[in-house]
C-alpha cells in the first residue's frame, strides 16, 4: 500500500493547523522544512484532500460545475479565516473547476508565487471546516481522508467497476435482501 510521507503529512497538517491563526504570508512556514520535490507532495496531497470534500460534499458525485460555484462561493465565505483572509470566490471556483476537479496544473491557473503556494493550503482548509460531517472533528475528517487516499493510491483501476458497485447497490442481507433480480 503507498503510504503518504510522514513528514511531508506532518508539515502540510501544521500548515493547515495554522490557517485559522496567522497572517496569509505565514501560513506556508511550515512546508519551508520540505525540499522542492516534498513541497509539491504536499501540494499535491491538499489538491487532493480538497477534491475529496468536494465529491464528499455533493454525495459521492462528481461535482457539476453549479455545484462547484456552489462550494467555492462557501469556502470563501463562511468562517472567520474566509473573511480575515478576504478569500476570492472566483479565484477558489478557478482552482477548484481546473485544477482540482480538472486537468489543468495550478501555476497555469494561480501565476502568483505565494498564491500559488497558499491557496492549496487555505482551500484544503476551508473545504474541510465547512464540510466536515457532523459527527466527526475536523482532524479525525482528515484522518477518513487521507486513509481513503492511501488506499486507493494502492488500487488497480480494473476495482473501479466494482467500487462503484458497492458504493452504490445495496448489500445483500443474510436473507438476499438487497438483491433485486
Amino acid at each position: 500500500m503507498a503510504l503518504i510521507n510522514a513528514k511531508v503529512e506532518e508539515a502540510l497538517r501544521e500548515a493547515l493547523d495554522s490557517v485559522a491563526h496567522v497572517e496569509a504570508d505565514q501560513i506556508t512556514a511550515p512546508l519551508a522544512v520540505l525540499n522542492e520535490e516534498e513541497r509539491v507532495e504536499a501540494l499535491g496531497l491538499a489538491v487532493m484532500i480538497t477534491g475529496y470534500v468536494a465529491v464528499d460534499a455533493c454525495g459521492s458525485q462528481w461535482p457539476a460545475p453549479a455545484s462547484v460555484r456552489r462550494i467555492a462561493g462557501a469556502l470563501a465565505t463562511k468562517g472567520s479565516a474566509a473573511k480575515r483572509l478576504r478569500l476570492d470566490a472566483e479565484e477558489i471556483y478557478a482552482y477548484l473547476s481546473r485544477v482540482v476537479l480538472g486537468p489543468e496544473r495550478i501555476y497555469a491557473v494561480i501565476p502568483d508565487e505565494p498564491q500559488f503556494t497558499r491557496l492549496p493550503v487555505i482551500v484544503a482548509l476551508q473545504a474541510l471546516a465547512v464540510y466536515c460531517p457532523e459527527e466527526l472533528e475536523i482532524w479525525d475528517y482528515l484522518e477518513r481522508i487521507e486513509s481513503a487516499i492511501e488506499v486507493t493510491w494502492s488500487l488497480d483501476a480494473a476495482v473501479l467497476p466494482a467500487a462503484v458497485m458497492i458504493a452504490y447497490v445495496p448489500r445483500p442481507g443474510p436473507d438476499g435482501a438487497g438483491i433485486s433480480t
